[in-house]
């Protein structure tokens, strides 16, 4: 379980550690969960995302299936950059 593992590191080394975290994802071919807000992360390094809302589940999926397919208009509002508005 990673929670936030980034948020407290500068960009250049947010970088060099999402590398580092995505080659051990697939080196140790384990399930890994990673708690983030921010969606470049979420991004880059999931397989799949689970949007929450308030403790429940908005949607789930692959982050392109997100990305292209929104379940609802909080998750079309919280993915994507820049944030759509309404």
């Amino acid at each position: 379980l990673f929670d936030e593992p980034l948020s407290n590191l500068d960009a250049e080394l947010r970088v060099q550690m999402r590398v580092e975290i995505s080659r051990l994802h697939k080196e140790l071919g384990v399930t890994m969960i990673y708690v983030t807000h921010d969606q470049t992360e979420a991004m880059t390094l999931a397989d799949r995302i689970v949007v929450l809302k308030a403790g429940n589940v908005e949607q789930i999926g692959a982050p392109l299936d997100l990305y292209d397919d929104p379940a609802n208009r909080f998750v079309a509002g919280f993915i994507g950059s820049p944030k759509m508005n309404f």
